[in-house]
């Protein structure tokens, strides 16, 4: 069964360049869309729109806008649950955006 190619049917050193090659190309297109992943805006909410976060797919919180209304000085523990609430929601769709756009270059054994 082995071949004096190293065990690439066909071989010869024209075929692991060529391997080389595509590997090379999977790796530059997934960079190039992680880039693009990483550049999206999403948007989350929390309390009815109470507050809101804008986060970009790399996981950096952009914007926190917070409703005046919601702003009670009584109540500060209710408006710090809504902030987490909201930003990890917006963590979360991070990921999953990534996890979804990503999992075309899932190939065993590169990551």
């Amino acid at each position: 069964m082995g071949n004096k190619y190293g065990g690439f049917p066909g071989g010869g050193m024209g075929n692991m360049q060529n391997i080389l090659r595509q590997a090379q190309k999977m790796q530059a297109d997934m960079q190039k869309k992680q880039e693009e992943v990483a550049a999206k805006e999403i948007e989350t909410s929390a309390g009815g729109g109470a507050v809101v976060v804008k986060a970009t797919g790399d996981k950096v919180i952009k914007e926190i806008i917070i409703k005046k209304d919601v702003v009670d000085p009584d109540d500060v523990e209710m408006l710090q649950d809504l902030v987490l609430t909201a930003v990890n929601e917006a963590l979360k769709k991070a990921d999953s955006m990534m996890e979804q756009e990503l999992g075309g270059f899932n190939v065993p054994g590169l990551f």
